[in-house]
Formats: C-alpha cells, sequence, structure tokens
C-alpha cells in the first residue's frame, strides 16, 4: 500500500489564512503547474459539482491525506489541464455555496503536494517549498484581502 500523499516536517510554508473558497481557487488556476492535480474532498457535493469532478478524474488517484474523519467524504482528483479548473471555477460560481464544492482541497504533482487547504476557503493555507518565490508572490497576490498572515 501506498503512504498517503501530506506534507512532511518542513516542506510547507504556512501562507496564511484564507476566508474566500473562489478566490483560492482562481489562485490554484493561475499558479499551480498544469500537470499538478486538485484532490477535493467534500461530505456534500452538490449534483452538478459531482457529476462534473466524476467526469474529468485522473485516472490515477493516489491516497491523499483526509482531513475529514465523518462522515465518509467524497475525492474528486481533477487534473488541471487544459481547462477543467476553469470550467469548475464557471459552474460553482453559478450559486453554489462552499460546502456544495469541498471541504478540505489538495493540489499535488506525481508523489509531491503543493498545496493544502484544511477547510477550504476558511482556513489556513500552506505551499510547497519547492514552488518559486515567483508563484508565491503571485499566489498572495491573487487572494489579496481574502488571505490573513499566520500569526
Amino acid at each position: 500500500m501506498r503512504e498517503e500523499l501530506r506534507f512532511r516536517d518542513g516542506e510547507s510554508i504556512m501562507l496564511g489564512y484564507v476566508s474566500d473558497l473562489y478566490e483560492l481557487l482562481r489562485a490554484i488556476d493561475e499558479t499551480m503547474p498544469r500537470d499538478a492535480v486538485l484532490c477535493l474532498e467534500s461530505t456534500t457535493p452538490a449534483r452538478d459539482v459531482r457529476r462534473f469532478l466524476e467526469e474529468r478524474q485522473a485516472s490515477e488517484r493516489p491516497a491523499v491525506g483526509a482531513g475529514t474523519v465523518w462522515p465518509k467524504p467524497e475525492l474528486f482528483h481533477l487534473p488541471l489541464s487544459g481547462t477543467n479548473l476553469a470550467e469548475l471555477r464557471t459552474l460553482v460560481g453559478e450559486g453554489h455555496a462552499e460546502p456544495e464544492i469541498t471541504d478540505h482541497l489538495v493540489v499535488y504533482r506525481g508523489d509531491r503536494v503543493l498545496l493544502w487547504a484544511h477547510d477550504a476557503g476558511f482556513g489556513y493555507v500552506e505551499l510547497a517549498r519547492s514552488l518559486p518565490d515567483e508563484v508565491l508572490d503571485r499566489f498572495r497576490a491573487i487572494l489579496g484581502e481574502s488571505l490573513r498572515p499566520s500569526e
């Protein structure tokens, strides 16, 4: 059995508290590598969101450390290639509440985590130290006022 994907000690930078899921998705869409995968963990996905994500699932779906213990969440692995995330952002921008989209999310590439957002849109976000400074700066700039630096 393969080990669950998660940050190891020293691999991440605590970016801060992000208070807007839609801006977080925009920042991911505009900064993360196109060969990465967005894993959305949801306990109550809306039907149209579930259908969209199921139709675009990555063929390989490694185990990702769960953020929810109960009830058992659904995991969706959305490749960031093409327009997948832009289309998801358009779909969810049509009046979906955050819990209908995701509870927690992770961006990974291969066996490396690039971003971890527990309580996505209402919690802290960690980014991989291996990401270039330009990506970190751009990510912060996109989040703007929805980002509060960690204490």
